[in-house]
């Protein structure tokens, strides 16, 4: 792979329940997960890379393995992203 590649660890706090997360400033909706999920909604050239998360059998960074994607031509259609 070329694309940079980078983590966003403790995703996995988005699907702990209540009882995990007993005095922590985080919980769902409010945690590194949420932060992604937002940070993705303004950052068209970054992806999450799902190779990197299908080859592990365990993970606190669900959906935090994120890679730049080049894009091509309109920046502001997805649909010209090249993988």
């Amino acid at each position: 792979m070329t694309e940079p590649n980078f983590v966003v660890f403790d995703t996995v706090i988005e699907n702990l329940d209540d009882v995990e997360l007993v005095d922590r400033p985080w919980g769902e909706g409010d945690n590194p997960k949420t932060a992604v999920a937002e940070f993705l909604k303004t950052n068209s050239d970054i992806v999450v890379n799902h190779e990197i998360e299908e080859r592990l059998w365990i993970s606190i960074a669900p959906g935090g393995y994120l890679r730049r994607v080049k894009l091509t031509r309109d920046f502001s259609n997805c649909d010209n992203l090249v993988v």
